[in-house]
């Protein structure tokens, strides 16, 4: 039988793998030295597996404050018990998990009288499978707060899941913070209901909204067979501008699936910490790429690249040439990361003649940040070359017109090109990972 590998590294990798589990499978076959193993050296055993324990991120999104223009449901802020049903799909697959929850925007504590996981029947309807249902506690406790401006990781729990299963997170709050934590767009339906209706699907009534709330990052436990996390940093070219609810067709959707087929990068995790309409300089926590860094990068369990694709909102709205500050603002990043032992790929910013930001100003200073983002100069471990791969052939500070939103405006993609952005960068982690 005869098999193709994409390069060197991985072939080693298989094979490798091949002689540890030959290895494995002989010593654990063999039972001459069984009976000389102590207690004391059992014990040693467990602890050493407790203190080698490990996380890998298989889902996430970047938490944000409610702004002016934020559409709230009006049960969110009825003063009543609801409860809260969200859904999400994990890139990788797993047996036991844990959430970390938010209240970093909230100036009131967030009380979370019972939380459940299970597996939703669509992505469509609140409908779950209720035999599948596991409660969430923090502490041992059922009863979950997390304090004012703080965050927590629940305890872990057991639910056996597939990559790009959709697991319906329900939360009954009885105490709804002052300001809501949220990821204004899930690109995917939540719903939300007064009174308690965290275990049952009797949600007839209830209102739905496209927004996370308090809901920042699931971890599954790692094993043997686990990768990475490949983070995805952006603005809403990552976050999936313009696309249909619930179609699951942003670049890191495609993403996803494409690692899913491949033996070699299925173990890897894709979290998309995508803002639309921030900014990459800047300092803000809530908002800027600059100053999501730690939170959004270094701090994300099991972290081992990240992909950058940022800076088309500072071009749109810059009155002079900011390609240094771009440029230096990629390389405190990087620098960032690196110390965090974090590889960073760079994107090249994709064109947008034919929208409002279009200038010959903004033009320049884009093209002067992609010759960066490709030059050997550059504080990027790689680079992903975006422009090129969407750009009209007629004209390249245009993209191609297949591939342009439904809003038709020449910014962002429809599914074909956002799909498009995320087989490329698949092709480049295939050969680069």
């Amino acid at each position: 039988m005869t098999m193709k590998f994409r390069n060197l590294r991985r072939f080693l990798a298989l094979v490798m793998a091949s002689a540890m589990a030959v290895t494995m499978l002989t010593a654990c076959g063999s039972t001459e030295n069984d009976a000389d193993v102590t207690e004391e050296e059992e014990d040693m055993i467990e602890v050493t597996e407790e203190a080698t324990e490990s996380w890998l991120a298989a889902w996430g999104t970047s938490m944000q404050t409610v702004w002016s223009s934020d559409t709230i449901p009006s049960e969110a802020t009825s003063g009543k018990t609801v409860t809260i049903r969200q859904q999400i799909r994990p890139s990788v697959s797993g047996n036991e998990l844990r959430f970390t929850l938010s209240n970093q925007c909230g100036s009131t504590d967030l009380v979370i009288d019972s939380m459940e996981i299970a597996m939703l029947l669509a992505p469509t309807s609140y409908e779950i499978d209720t035999d599948s249902s596991v409660t969430v506690t923090y502490e041992g406790s059922t009863t979950i707060t997390v304090p004012a401006g703080e965050t927590i990781v629940t305890d872990a729990v057991e639910f056996p899941y597939s990559a790009l299963d959709d697991i319906a997170v329900s939360m009954e709050i009885s105490s709804m913070p002052s300001t809501i934590t949220l990821h204004r767009a899930s690109r995917c339906t939540n719903w939300i209901i007064t009174g308690s209706h965290v275990s049952d699907n009797d949600w007839s009534g209830a209102s739905t909204y496209a927004m996370w709330y308090f809901l920042a990052v699931m971890d599954v436990k790692a094993d043997e067979n686990s990768g990475a996390a490949i983070v995805c940093l952006g603005d809403s070219l990552t976050d999936g501008a313009s696309i249909v609810e619930n179609s699951f067709t942003r670049y890191t959707d495609a993403l996803m699936e494409l690692m899913q087929e491949d033996l070699y990068l299925q173990y890897y995790s894709v979290i998309n910490m995508g803002v639309g309409g921030t900014n990459f300089l800047g300092s803000s926590d809530n908002s800027t790429g600059l100053g999501r860094v730690t939170r959004d990068i270094v701090n994300i369990s099991g972290v081992k690249y990240c992909v950058v694709l940022m800076g088309v909102n500072d071009i749109g709205g810059a009155t002079t040439d900011i390609s240094a500050d771009i440029i230096a603002g990629y390389e405190t990043l990087v620098e960032e990361c690196h110390e965090a032992g974090i590889t960073v790929i760079g994107c090249t910013i994709t064109p947008f003649n034919g929208s409002s930001y279009y200038s010959e100003l903004h033009e320049e200073i884009r093209q002067t940040v992609n010759e960066y983002i490709m030059s050997e100069d550059s504080a990027f471990d790689g680079y992903v070359d975006l422009a090129s791969a969407v750009a009209s052939e007629a004209d390249s500070s245009k993209m191609d017109s297949s591939y342009v939103s439904t809003w038709n405006d020449y910014l962002h993609f429809n599914a074909t090109g956002y799909g498009l952005l995320g087989s490329t960068i698949y092709d480049y982690l295939t050969m680069f990972i």
